[in-house]
């Protein structure tokens, strides 16, 4: 199953998104490209993040190539959470662009790049206490079709069967009956990753998946990850050194908000000046 939205409905989504915007801000953006390069499904210019003179993130330029699992690597405050969120539309950027499939989001807010295609997950798990694996994320899928799939008396054998494909991907199929508080941390972060995929985003934005996981945890993430990326693009921001090298397809290094390096991870990995970041990041912790 490919779960992407078509160019035309991606285009009426963020086109509506647009006027939206228009009415609320009283200013029109742009819809067409100025440099992104061709083949991007997610790419940022000038991206910057200014709280007064404290400059969290300043002049990112990303390209993010479909299919791909790109991973942002940094020190803690180097910048990686607030990309995620100015991609995600969680804050709006003080400068720059982020273009998805070519076209510019300008202010478009979170729900609007949801529905074009653009899923996340925060570094804080949010799943539903009190509800079932299943049920979790069968609120997720009937979510999709608007407040009425929410108030149905009786899902959809539809809905029932994306759910249950869902736990099964994420390796949760024999938890389906188990109540979200009662998993492990790293399954409530599986769980929740099969939430975001309820909406079938072809972008997944995740904030330090393996966070709180145990080794054996951050082995079954990599290889989630790699089922994953078949059939979306993976963005996340993650610190553990070894998840990165083993699943990472790109890499890229920031620094005081700043980019310092991108490429593989042995490229990245092996640059100097990230070197210099991450030793330097050892001695001040």
């Amino acid at each position: 199953m490919v779960w992407t939205l078509d160019r035309l409905s991606f285009a009426r989504s963020v086109d509506a998104a647009q006027r939206d915007d228009v009415s609320s801000n009283g200013s029109q953006v742009s819809s067409t490209v100025t440099d992104p390069r061709a083949g991007a499904v997610l790419a940022a210019r000038g991206l910057s993040k200014h709280y007064g003179p404290f400059r969290a993130v300043h002049g990112v330029d990303l390209d993010v190539r479909e299919h791909d699992i790109h991973v942002f690597i940094g020190p803690n405050g180097a910048g990686k959470s607030t990309v995620l969120n100015l991609l995600g539309g969680q804050i709006l950027p003080t400068e720059g662009e982020v273009y998805f499939d070519g076209r510019a989001l300008g202010r478009t807010r979170p729900s609007w790049r949801a529905r074009a295609g653009i899923g996340r997950s925060f570094q804080l798990t949010s799943i539903i206490p009190g509800f079932t694996c299943l049920e979790n994320v069968l609120l997720a899928v009937q979510a999709r079709r608007g407040l009425f799939g929410l108030l149905r008396l009786h899902s959809r054998a539809v809905d029932v069967a994306r759910a249950d494909e869902l736990l099964e991907l994420v390796g949760l199929h024999g938890a389906a009956s188990v109540p979200a508080e009662l998993l492990a941390h790293g399954q409530q972060r599986q769980l929740e990753i099969a939430t975001a995929l309820a909406a079938r985003p072809r972008v997944l934005l995740l904030d330090e998946p393996s966070s709180g996981m145990s080794a054996h945890e951050r082995a079954g993430l990599g290889d989630l990850l790699r089922r994953i990326v078949t059939s979306a693009t993976v963005v996340m921001a993650e610190h553990d050194v070894h998840l990165v090298r083993d699943v990472a397809t790109r890499v890229t290094a920031f620094s005081e908000g700043q980019k310092i390096a991108e490429g593989t991870a042995a490229e990245v990995f092996d640059a100097a000046e990230v070197r210099r970041v991450f030793l330097r990041g050892r001695r001040d912790a």
